[in-house]
């Protein structure tokens, strides 16, 4: 799912993606045709700054769409499943495929400018980009360290015991400046300070994967997991547990709003929290089924946008 001013799309199992006006929540056209489009799932998608969009898929192709009608370009070059894609102002891609590979993308003449290969042996899973900095782990465990501007990792290191679930970046701006990665088998976040590209913070959280990282404005870390916890960690003093929030079912998304978390969980809800109490204020059923995958929050913090199982997305205005 991606956002861009009021204009939404999700990618779903049916190999199209939809786009929605987000303002008048209402469907506008589904972006897949006889000519164009995915053949199977669509796993990611971007938007570039100019409203064009990148999206990703099962079938190993990249699909970069125009911005007013139904029309792509299919960039190739992926060999298996891609699991992320991401894009910057400049109109560059990067894609994360299970085929080990992670290949940035010239987005304005649509080819490929560089491969980062080497040290993964089994698929990517997640990523994280900022500036020439890339982090990427693996099904392995592998979480690889890579400079854009020389084209190679610098760094390898395997921190946990299984596949990385998720790769953050965090930043205050100020004083913190960590890679965040989240574990499935072994349930542990891990903390590498990217200064010293040493790793400051190891230890199991949770007795069932590391779903989703979120960071707050109060230098605080919330982990949400399958096996139904929300833990904060507080960063100002030492990477302590300061509260854990009990969600319903398993929780695979959480986004920030104003002092709040919300979480989407397994069994189709979303729950409030207030971070400095850690008190679940409210729930809400948004799926007529399944779980929540998928959240964004509109640039304003007017209205947060849920899509899931349901293959439906729906949009709640925060009052």
């Amino acid at each position: 799912m991606s956002l861009h001013g009021n204009t939404l799309v999700t990618g779903s199992a049916d190999h199209g993606l939809r786009v929605y006006d987000v303002e008048t929540a209402s469907f506008k056209r589904e972006l897949f045709n006889k000519k164009y489009g995915h053949h199977e799932w669509v796993t990611s998608c971007a938007h570039l700054k100019d409203g064009r969009l990148l999206s990703a898929g099962m079938d190993s192709m990249l699909c970069l769409w125009d911005a007013h009608i139904v029309k792509c370009d299919t960039l190739l070059g992926h060999q298996g499943s891609i699991s992320k894609v991401m894009t910057d102002e400049y109109n560059v891609g990067i894609s994360a495929s299970y085929d080990c590979r992670l290949i940035a993308w010239d987005l304005d003449s649509k080819s490929d400018a560089q491969t980062l290969i080497g040290p993964h042996k089994d698929a990517i899973l997640d990523f994280d980009w900022r500036n020439s900095l890339v982090v990427s782990g693996d099904k392995n465990g592998v979480v690889a360290f890579w400079d854009l501007n020389r084209g190679r990792d610098f760094k390898t290191v395997r921190c946990h015991k299984g596949a990385v679930s998720k790769v953050v970046l965090y930043s205050d701006a100020v004083n913190s400046n960590l890679i965040l990665t989240g574990g499935v088998q072994d349930g542990t976040l891990c903390m590498h300070d990217m200064r010293t590209n040493k790793l400051v913070f190891c230890e199991q959280l949770h007795r069932g994967a590391v779903n989703t990282i979120v960071s707050s404005l109060s230098n605080n870390i919330f982990t949400g997991s399958a096996d139904r916890s929300i833990k904060k960690i507080d960063l100002v003093r030492g990477y302590k547990i300061s509260s854990q929030m009990k969600a319903t079912e398993a929780v695979y998304e959480m986004v920030q709003v104003f002092n709040l978390t919300v979480a989407g969980c397994g069994d189709g809800t979303i729950l409030t929290f207030d971070n400095d109490t850690g008190e679940c204020l409210y729930g809400f059923g948004v799926m007529s089924k399944g779980a929540v995958r998928c959240m964004k929050v509109t640039d304003d913090c007017s209205k947060l946008i849920c899509a899931g199982d349901d293959n439906n997305a729906m949009v709640l205005k925060f009052a």
